[in-house]
C-alpha cells in the first residue's frame, strides 16, 4: 500500500504535453517583434497577432539569461546557439552584405580577412570573438548550432532584419559600431558566421522623417526580400524582423514620454500589419510560423510572447521539458523547436528543449497576463519582504537577549514571537498565488503578517499544552507544505516570495534554490527535535523522513534539484550518524560521497529513461556519462561554480568570510555560555551536535553546488534562527523549574 500510495503521489505531480514535428513542416517562418508583451495583445494594439494567438499554441516566452537584462545580441545568439549565450565586447551587433561597406571599406574586403571567404549572403563580423567568449562564459554555448544543424539537413536559411539606428546613412563618414543592430541574422548564422540567404542591408529601410532615426522598414522590400527566400525550392527557415519596434525602444531614450509611446504604437501597427502580409504568404496545411519577442521592452518584466502555429497542433498552451510548466517555455529551447518542426533531431548537448503543447481553455492571453504580473510584483516584495524578516530576526534576537538578563517572566511572550516569525515561511508560499493580491504591496503585507501569526499562534498553544511541540510544528509545517506543492506539480513556488519568479527564468517548475534552503534546514531540525522528544526509538522514522525528502528534492519529475542532492545527501548523513550516536570517520565521510554520486547518477537515468520530451537538465547527465563526455561534467561543474561566485578568487573570499563569520557565531555562543544552555535538554543522541553539523554542512555545500550564492545560507536562518530562541528559552524555564524544585 506504501508502494502504490507513493506512485500515485508522484504521477500527481508529473505534467506532459503534446510533442510537436509529428506532421512535419516544409518551410519555418519565425517572426521576430522585439520588445511585445501579452499585454500588447490584450490592448488592442496587435489585432493580427491576436487572431494568430486563437487557434495557435502560446506561451510567455522567458528571456533572461544570467543575472542581467537580455540584449538583442546575446537573445539572438541563444536562439542560435539552443543554449543561453552571451554577446562579445566588440561589433557585437554589426553583420554585413557583400555589398556594403563598414568604416569606408568594403564588405567584401572585411570579410576576406575576418572569414577568409567572401560569403554570398550574410555575415557577422563577431562570430570568432563570440564564439570566444561563449567557450569562456558559464553557459558553454556554441554560436551556430542552429545554423549548422540545418545545414547538414540540407535546410535553407533567410534572415531579413535591419534595426539600424543611425540617422546619416548617406554621410560618407564611417559609421559608429553602435549604430549597427543586425544581431538578428545570428539566429541562424552556422559556426562560421554566415547565412546564406536573406539580406540585412540598409535596402530594407526608407526615409521617414517621422519614425525613430528618420529611418523605417520599407514593407516592399522586406515582401520582395521574403518571397525570393520563400520560394526556393526544398525545406527552408526564414526570419523576419519587425525592427521598427527596436528602433523605437532605442529612441525612447531620446523622446519625451507620450512621444516614445505613440511612437512606439506607430511601431507596433506597422509591424501588425508585416505580420499580416507574412502569414497571407504562408500555407497552414504545410508551414509552420513561430512568432517571438528576442527582448522584453525598457522597464517591463522579461517575459515576452511565443506563438506557434503547425501543421496537426490545435490551440492550448506551450510548455517545454525545460520549464515543465504550461504556459512557459525558454528562448533556448526555439532552435530545438525549429528542428522538431521540421521532422529533425536536435542535438543531444543543447541545452534547450522542442516546444510540447498542453490543452487549456478559458482566456489563456488573460492567463498569461495575470501570471506575469504575479511575477511582477513578486520581484518588487523581494527587497521589501526578504530584509524585513532579517531585520525582524536581528530585533528579536536583540529583544530576547535583553528580556533574558532583565524580565526573565516575558520570556514566553519572545518564545511566542519567534514561533510567528518562523510561520512567515508557510504563510509566504500559501499568500503566493492569492492574485487578489497582486499589486496590493500593503494588503500583501499586511496579510502575511496575520497569516504568520495564525499560524505561531497555533504552534504557540500547542507548546503550552505540550513543552517542545511549538518548534516541531513550525518546522514541521515548512517540511509537510514543500513536500505537498511538490507532489502537486508546485503550484506554491510560482511567483512566491520563497520560490521562484518566472521572469528570472532560473526555474520554473520543481523546487527553486531559496526554498531548498529551507526545506533542507527545516527537515533537520525536524529530525533532531524528533530524536530530542522521542529518543533512539524514533530513529527509523527520522531516516525514513529524510531519505524521504531527498527523494522530494531530486525525482526529475519532482524536484528535480542535482543542487540540492548534493547539499543533502552529505548532510543528512552526517546528521542521521550524530543522532544514531556514531562518530563520523573518515570511511563514512568516503560513503557519503559515494552515496551523493550514487543518488544524482541514478534521477540522472531515472530522467534519461523518460519519454525525450519529459527529460530534464538531469537527462544530460547520464547522456554524458553513457558517452563518456566527463569533461562536459567538469565543465558542468565549473560553469555552477562561476554562475555562484564568479571568479575564483571571489569564491575564496566568500569562503573565507563565511569560515570567519561561523567562528566568531561559536565564541560569542561559547563565551556566554548559550551552547551550555542550549545542550541542556538536547541530550539524548547529542541532537544539538546533530543539527548543528547537519547545518553547518548544508550551508557550506548549498553555497557552492547551488547557483544563488550567499543566499543559500543566509536563507536558512530564516529557520535557524527562531528555532535556537524557542530552545534556547525552553532551557531557561527547565533551569527555573529545576532551581524552584530544589531551592
Amino acid at each position: 500500500m506504501a508502494v502504490v500510495g507513493l506512485a500515485a503521489l508522484l504521477a500527481s505531480g508529473c505534467e506532459s504535453g503534446t510533442p510537436i514535428g509529428r506532421d512535419a513542416a516544409r518551410r519555418v517562418l519565425i517572426v521576430s517583434m522585439p520588445g511585445v508583451s501579452w499585454t500588447d495583445v490584450r490592448t488592442g494594439h496587435l489585432p493580427t497577432l491576436a487572431a494568430l494567438s486563437q487557434g495557435s499554441g502560446i506561451a510567455d516566452l522567458a528571456i533572461r539569461i544570467g543575472r542581467q537584462r537580455t540584449t538583442s545580441t546575446a537573445a539572438y545568439l541563444t536562439i542560435g546557439a539552443g543554449t543561453r549565450a552571451v554577446a562579445p565586447a566588440v561589433e557585437r551587433a554589426v553583420a554585413l552584405d557583400p555589398d556594403e561597406t563598414y568604416e569606408g571599406v568594403r564588405a567584401a574586403q572585411i570579410l576576406q580577412r575576418r572569414l577568409g571567404m567572401v560569403p554570398t549572403g550574410s555575415a557577422y563580423l563577431a562570430v570568432g570573438a563570440a564564439q570566444d567568449r561563449n567557450e569562456q562564459s558559464s553557459f558553454g554555448a556554441e554560436p551556430g548550432r542552429l545554423g549548422d544543424a540545418l545545414a547538414r539537413a540540407s535546410v535553407g536559411r533567410a534572415v531579413i532584419a535591419n534595426a539600424d539606428a543611425a540617422e546619416a546613412f548617406e554621410s560618407d563618414e564611417p559609421t559608429p559600431d553602435g549604430a549597427y543592430a543586425r544581431s538578428a541574422m545570428t539566429a541562424l548564422m552556422g559556426s562560421d558566421g554566415v547565412v546564406p540567404g536573406g539580406t540585412v542591408g540598409r535596402e530594407l529601410l526608407r526615409a521617414d522623417p517621422t519614425a525613430p532615426y528618420g529611418r523605417s522598414l520599407d514593407p516592399s522590400a522586406v515582401l520582395e526580400a521574403f518571397d525570393a527566400a520563400w520560394s526556393a525550392p526544398g525545406r527552408s527557415v526564414v526570419l523576419v524582423e519587425t525592427s521598427d519596434l527596436s528602433r523605437a525602444a532605442g529612441y525612447s531614450l531620446r523622446s519625451t514620454v507620450d512621444q516614445g509611446r505613440k511612437l512606439r504604437e506607430s511601431a507596433l501597427g506597422t509591424s501588425d500589419q508585416l505580420l499580416g502580409d507574412l502569414l497571407e504568404r504562408t500555407d497552414p496545411e504545410r508551414d509552420a510560423v513561430l512568432v517571438v519577442s528576442p527582448v522584453a521592452a525598457p522597464g517591463a518584466p522579461d517575459l515576452t510572447i511565443a506563438v506557434l502555429r503547425a501543421p496537426g497542433l490545435d490551440g492550448g498552451l506551450l510548455r517545454s521539458a525545460t520549464t515543465r510548466r504550461a504556459g512557459y517555455v525558454q528562448l533556448a529551447d526555439v532552435a530545438p523547436t525549429v528542428l522538431a518542426l521540421l521532422g529533425e533531431d536536435p542535438p543531444v548537448d543543447m541545452e534547450g528543449r522542442a516546444f510540447e503543447m498542453s490543452a487549456a481553455g478559458g482566456d489563456r492571453v488573460k492567463r498569461l497576463v495575470d501570471e506575469s504580473a504575479a511575477a511582477e510584483f513578486r520581484d518588487r516584495l523581494i527587497p521589501v519582504v526578504v530584509p524585513g524578516v532579517i531585520a525582524v530576526l536581528a530585533l528579536l534576537v536583540l529583544a530576547t537577549v535583553i528580556v533574558w538578563r532583565r524580565r526573565p517572566r516575558y520570556l514566553p511572550a519572545m518564545r511566542d514571537a519567534a514561533l510567528c516569525a518562523l510561520g512567515v515561511v508557510p504563510a509566504s508560499f500559501l499568500l503566493g498565488r492569492v492574485g487578489s493580491l497582486v499589486d496590493r504591496m500593503a494588503l500583501y503585507l499586511l496579510a502575511l503578517v496575520a497569516l504568520a501569526v495564525a499560524i505561531g499562534a497555533v504552534a504557540a498553544a500547542l507548546d503550552r499544552r505540550r513543552p517542545g511541540a511549538g518548534a516541531l510544528v513550525g518546522t514541521g509545517s515548512i517540511v509537510a507544505l514543500v513536500c505537498i506543492d511538490v507532489l502537486a506539480g508546485a503550484p506554491l513556488q510560482l511567483n512566491s516570495v520563497f520560490g521562484y519568479s518566472v521572469a528570472v527564468a532560473g526555474r520554473f517548475a520543481g523546487i527553486g534554490n531559496l526554498a531548498f534552503s529551507l526545506f533542507g534546514s527545516a527537515a533537520i531540525v525536524v529530525a533532531a527535535l524528533l530524536i530530542d522528544r522521542y529518543g533512539r526509538r524514533a530513529l527509523p522514522w527520522v531516516v525514513g523522513l529524510l531519505a524521504g525528502v531527498v527523494m522530494i528534492e531530486g525525482l526529475p519529475m519532482l524536484g528535480a534539484d542535482i543542487g540540492g542532492v548534493v547539499s543533502m545527501v552529505p548532510a543528512f548523513g552526517v546528521t542521521a550518524l550524530v543522532l544514531s550516536a556514531r562518530r563520523v570517520r573518515v570511511v563514512d565521510a568516503v560513503l557519503l560521497g559515494v552515496a551523493t554520486a550514487l543518488a544524482v547518477v541514478g534521477f540522472a537515468f531515472i530522467d534519461a529513461a523518460g519519454p525525450a520530451g519529459s527529460q530534464t537538465h538531469l537527462a544530460r547527465l547520464a547522456e554524458h556519462l553513457q558517452a563518456g563526455r566527463i569533461e562536459s561534467l567538469t565543465d558542468t561543474l565549473h560553469r555552477r561554480l562561476q554562475a555562484s561566485f564568479g571568479e575564483a578568487e571571489l569564491a575564496a573570499w566568500a569562503l573565507i568570510v563565511l569560515l570567519i563569520i561561523s567562528v566568531g557565531t561559536y565564541a560569542v555562543l561559547r563565551v556566554n555560555g548559550w551552547l551550555d544552555r542550549l545542550a541542556v535538554p538536547w541530550t539524548r543522541g547529542q541532537p544539538t551536535v546533530a543539527a548543528g553539523a547537519g547545518l553547518a554542512l548544508l550551508a557550506l555545500i548549498g553555497l557552492v553546488a547551488n547557483d544563488s550564492s550567499i543566499a543559500v545560507p543566509s536563507t536558512m536562518l530564516i529557520v535557524i534562527v527562531p528555532v535556537l530562541l524557542v530552545r534556547a528559552i525552553a532551557s531557561v524555564d527547565r533551569s527555573v523549574h529545576l532551581d524552584m524544585r530544589t531551592g
